[in-house]
């Protein structure tokens, strides 16, 4: 089987540049990556909203052709995140980056029920890394929006990925859960999640998805550890495209050790919305932001955008 293993071949997957929508660009990383993303062909025009004469500054600070860019001049964070939101949804742009802009203002104005591009029963994070100890990208999920998911929660989290990984060509997503044991335990709720999860899709209700669990995280993406716990008859233990975890923080934690002690390169994107919203962490790197723009670029023309 042919996997996708690194961000540098998904980059040959954008094969139409996109128009982008940024929640207050006040930011020189931000801006940086807008820049490269024109450069690199991701982008043909980039929307930004939030103070005219500081982003204009900032942009010619790093000799970028204004012409590219439309500025559209806001004074506060949620006029920002509105009115780049609106450029969305009115159809200027095909898709929405966080800027300079806090978290919950700008989730807010998503999920506006009047003004918003919701589409979505929740909003979910789905970050992907690229890993030398793992033998294709790797996704995990929520690890930013949904604190305590309940079993709802977490089926939509899964429903959220499909464009993605439409995008992406994998079919069927191998969706691993995780949980700290592999029996079932009353003490451990997500153990009874897993099973429901994995009776869903024994039904036919999740779609393009094998789902397996509850696993260890050991054997979840492990071979040997799953053959260690007699669980290698599993198709998906030992090779998951995506991993659902119990809460927020054991996804967040987990996703940040990869990122700093595995040196992973990775991408993320902020899904149930009507369009991809890239959603970096403020200690992002330019790379990150430029990969999880790559994971929008290719997401965006999906059929089920």
């Amino acid at each position: 089987m042919s996997y996708v293993r690194s961000f540098e071949s998904l980059s040959s997957k954008v094969v139409k540049p996109s128009v982008i929508s940024i929640a207050g660009g006040n930011d020189n990383e931000v801006l940086a990556c807008a820049h490269a993303s024109l450069q690199a062909g991701y982008a043909r025009h980039v929307i930004i909203t939030g103070p005219k004469r500081e982003i204009r500054q900032r942009l010619s600070d790093i000799n970028a052709d204004l012409s590219l860019f439309e500025i559209l001049d806001t004074k506060t964070p949620a006029a920002s995140a509105e009115l780049a939101i609106s450029e969305v949804k009115n159809g200027n742009a095909d898709i929405l980056m966080k800027g300079h802009i806090d978290s919950a203002i700008f989730l807010k104005c998503i999920l506006d029920k009047q003004s918003g591009i919701r589409n979505s029963s929740v909003l979910s994070n789905l970050t992907l890394f690229e890993l030398d100890t793992y033998h294709k990208l790797l996704g995990i999920t929520d690890n930013a929006i949904v604190p305590n998911p309940i079993l709802k929660d977490k089926l939509a989290f899964i429903e959220n990925s499909k464009p993605l990984y439409t995008a992406l060509r994998i079919n069927p997503v191998k969706v691993g859960i995780v949980a700290a044991a592999e029996k079932l335990s009353d003490a451990l709720p997500s153990t009874h999640d897993a099973v429901a999860i994995r009776a869903a899709c024994e039904r036919q209700e999740l779609k393009g998805f094998l789902v397996d669990g509850p696993f260890g995280y050991d054997a979840c993406i492990s071979n040997e550890a799953a053959k260690s716990k007699n669980l290698d008859h599993s198709s998906v233990a030992g090779d998951p495209d995506l991993i659902v975890f119990h809460d927020l923080e054991t996804a967040n934690a987990v996703g940040k050790a990869i990122k700093f002690h595995g040196r992973a390169k990775s991408g993320g994107l902020l899904l149930g919305a009507s369009v991809p919203v890239t959603f970096n962490s403020r200690s992002d790197n330019a790379e990150r932001r430029i990969n999880s723009l790559i994971l929008a670029c290719i997401t965006s023309f999906v059929d089920s955008y």
